[in-house]
């Protein structure tokens, strides 16, 4: 080991090369060891230099010998092979961690909010292997196993990797990597001292367990559980679950009276006595950006009453951007305003916060809009990101919808295509089946998938492979739809397109994918044409240093308890016969036999009433599946209301209707995207931002009340006066459409139909410039401005030429050799 250090800081290497050596900083933080703060040390007020930490502390004889033993370790091998040696934030977390365990034993939780470049990996390694050996002063063991949650379905092969590094036996550290049966086997056996898993297997060891002599073996035990990402999932049901298999919280903890718990099923009892925390579980867990609920359960009480929750350790984001372990990928943002102006086609009333909506959707996602920004796409991608990293730089594309990121990727393939460049090529991320149900869409009942838009010599990419057949050159744009948005490691990522608006933690972790270093890195891209700039930078600084929550009321989950009962369709008595028959394994049909009186008044209600009765159903469930993890004693009479409520919502779900749809009845006229200033956002670090809410609102849903109504013309106009009163005949949308009209009326009688039956595209386009004048001087709505740059501009025509000629290629062939 080699520091470098003066009196105000501190830096380490395992390997001197010259003048390549790489030194690490080894500081504790402006804001001193896992507060928040930047880079450097804290001042010391006089009483000695800075970096005195280092030979007063890390220095130390036992403190040393402890560090080389259980942190310092090889990775790779041969000519890769290296020495690892903690940075001062990773051997501090694991040290505060163990300590405050070795004092407090099982039973406590510790939010450790570490930046993305904290190497949270090896972080969880180094953790599991000390918690898995930790004693107290009388030589027993705090934790029996150690058991680490990773939320991929398939696990982190470098977590595993790191993990067994520090086993002192083969069978020490198991990866649940098969099925239940395997994590039961661990869980149960003596050899296996760290577990990495996932969350959705519990709920089937669960089930394993029913009679089993071992269930009451394992809640005997005591556990340490790593959340390699903690969020929202945490209070979902399959975290219950862990809790229920080897939580040691008994029926008889609830402390209920005999009343209250008389002809309850034990099963609805034993429910919830999983939820709550169990006084033999500790949690260690990791993320970045946590959200309200994260901080409620995982978090720290700074204090007394209605005092914040806050983590335990912090590595902050300014840290890691300032010691260069990230980048602010804030430092070029560029936001586009989209002007427009609609039509309206057909009048009718409807509810106006749902129309408006729908209304700025229709314009923003229009075919015609995508088109202008794919342009933007291509021009900024090429000529501007694309140089970095010696011509290998990629870009991201994050859309609205599945569907939008379908229409993307046909329109981005088009457009290389028009401009012959043949060195980019375009992958699209998205799950499942998308169906085209537009009835005006050239495609009209087509399906497509992910693997089958993306191709390699004419075979499907399977979606496994698709992050490693992007970090092939070739590939330049990813396109994504609830995909790769967090979670994704793409270090040549250096710009991103949003074209989907974002709001806290959501933008935070899009943008993110941005801001891994890879050499020659030096600048990210955002060119972003829905989101504020100011919101996107709000949303930053939120979590730019520690992060606090406040904690819940309680009486909320009696509100919307309330709301749902108060819709006076659920049967009340319905609740109790549920609850006679609940079991985690009950059948549906069973289930449903005590749900139907319910469901058929839900069923006898206006559309907009069911689906108003959904998302009460929807905001109590939800309110109960966090609060009963952070409140100690909940009612039984919610756990029942639960159970039946959750159930209700399900067989709902293809019922809640409840949309307002304006496509058919306005039409774009006029758009025009335009580009504002790039600009440095500015993270600044400077006021701490205001405590999270876990839950939002009071409980009560939309409540009752007239709903609002406006008629869709005068909508449509506020939008026009807002969006519209800088726009011109020149951005005018309605002549292309006509000018495609009149296009094909021609080419039905020059034989365009069967040239492009019998052609491909590229064919079928040659020669067409004289169809598009032709068209164009005959389509009454063409001004004479766009007509003079059709003919005096070559550019503009080849361009137009292009559009017309490729909408009715599609038209004609119905678009089954779209981007050929």
């Amino acid at each position: 080991m080699h520091f470098a250090l003066d009196g105000d800081l501190a830096y380490m290497t395992t390997r001197l090369a010259g003048e390549g050596t790489r030194f690490l900083p080894f500081n504790q933080g402006s804001g001193g060891p896992g507060a928040y703060g930047g880079r450097g040390n804290p001042l010391t007020g006089g009483t000695g230099h800075p970096t005195a930490y280092v030979w007063e502390q890390v220095w130390e004889r036992d403190t040393w010998l402890e560090l080389l033993d259980d942190f310092v370790f090889d990775e790779g091998e041969g000519p890769a092979r290296s020495i690892v040696f903690p940075r001062y934030h990773q051997w501090d977390v694991v040290r505060d961690c163990a300590a405050h365990a070795r004092v407090h034993g099982a039973g406590q939780s510790y939010l450790i909010q570490h930046s993305t470049g904290s190497g949270k990996t090896k972080e969880i390694a180094w953790l599991a292997h000390d918690l898995s050996t930790l004693h107290d002063d009388a030589g027993r063991l705090i934790f029996d196993k150690v058991i680490v949650i990773t939320d991929r379905r398939v696990l982190d092969a470098q977590l595993q990797r790191q993990v067994r590094a520090f086993a002192q036996t083969s069978t020490a550290v198991v990866e649940i990597d098969q099925d239940s049966g395997q994590l039961l086997a661990a869980l149960t056996g003596q050899a296996a001292k760290v577990v990495i898993t996932t969350l959705q297997k519990f709920p089937f060891v669960l089930a394993k367990l029913a009679g089993d002599d071992r269930a009451q073996a394992l809640k005997d035990g005591r556990y340490a559980v790593i959340v390699d990402e903690a969020h929202s999932s945490q209070s979902g049901q399959a975290a219950v679950d862990l809790k229920a298999v080897v939580g040691a919280r008994s029926v008889a903890d609830l402390d209920l009276d005999a009343d209250q718990s008389d002809g309850v099923p034990a099963e609805l009892l034993a429910q919830m006595a999983a939820r709550g925390q169990q006084p033999n579980i500790s949690y260690f867990a990791f993320t970045a950006t946590p959200k309200g609920r994260t901080l409620e359960l995982f978090g720290t009480p700074t204090g007394d009453g209605d005092a914040p929750y806050a983590p335990f350790h912090v590595y902050s984001m300014r840290q890691a951007i300032e010691e260069g372990f990230i980048l602010d990928v804030l430092r070029n943002y560029t936001t586009y305003e989209q002007l427009y102006k609609l039509e309206a086609q057909a009048e009718k009333e409807l509810p106006k916060g749902k129309a408006q909506s729908r209304i700025a959707a229709y314009a923003r996602f229009h075919a015609y809009a995508k088109d202008q920004k794919a342009r933007v796409v291509v021009d900024h991608y090429t000529r501007v990101a694309r140089p970095h990293l010696g011509g290998e730089a990629k870009a991201m594309v994050v859309t609205a919808s599945r569907e939008e990121a379908v229409r993307y990727k046909q329109a981005l393939d088009r457009l290389i295509e028009a401009e012959g460049i043949e060195d980019v090529r375009i992958l699209v991320a998205f799950s499942g089946e998308v169906e085209i149900k537009d009835p005006d869409a050239a495609d009209v009942g087509e399906t497509y998938r992910e693997a089958q838009m993306n191709t390699v010599d004419g075979r499907p990419v399977p979606e496994s492979r698709l992050p490693a057949e992007f970090d092939r050159p070739q590939y330049g744009v990813l396109i994504v739809a609830e995909k790769y948005q967090t979670g994704f490691d793409q270090p040549k990522l250096v710009a991103m397109y949003v074209d989907k608006p974002l709001s806290g933690v959501n933008a935070v972790q899009t943008l993110s994918r941005l801001n891994r270093v890879h050499p020659g890195k030096e600048e990210t891209f955002v060119l972003d044409f829905v989101n504020d700039a100011e919101d996107v930078l709000a949303a930053f600084e939120r979590y730019f240093g520690r992060t606090e929550a406040l904690p819940s009321d309680p009486n909320l989950l009696a509100d919307a308890a309330q709301t749902v009962l108060d819709r006076g369709v659920i049967d009340e008595a319905e609740i109790d016969a549920f609850a006679d028959v609940y079991a985690p394994d009950a059948s549906h049909h069973l289930l449903s036999a005590r749900s139907q009186n319910s469901y058929a008044a839900a069923q006898e209600l206006e559309a907009d009433e069911r689906f108003e009765l959904r998302s009460d159903l929807d905001r109590f469930v939800r309110f109960y599946k966090f609060l009963s993890q952070v409140v100690p004693y909940l009612a039984v009479e919610h756990e029942k209301l639960f159970q039946f409520a959750r159930f209700l919502a399900l067989r709902l779900q293809t019922h809640a209707e409840g949309g307002v749809s304006v496509a058919d009845s306005i039409e774009l006229t006029h758009y025009r995207l335009v580009e504002g200033d790039s600009a440095d956002l500015g993270l600044s670090g400077g006021e701490p931002a205001e405590p999270l809410t876990s839950i939002g609102g009071d409980g009560t849903g939309a409540g009752g009340g007239e709903v609002p109504m406006g008629l869709l013309g005068e909508l449509v106009e506020m939008f026009n006066e807002r969006f519209g009163a800088e726009l011109s005949d020149a951005d005018a949308v309605r002549p292309v459409a006509h000018l495609i009209d009149k296009a094909a009326e021609i080419g039905e009688g020059e034989g365009l139909r069967a040239q492009a039956v019998g052609n491909s595209f590229a064919d079928f386009e040659r020669g067409k410039e004289d169809v598009l004048i032709n068209a164009t001087l005959q389509v009454k709505d063409v001004n004479d401005a766009i007509l003079q740059k059709l003919l005096d501009d070559e550019v503009v025509r080849g361009q137009m030429t292009h559009l017309v000629m490729r909408s009715l290629y599609d038209r004609y062939t119905g678009g089954e050799q779209a981007g050929a």
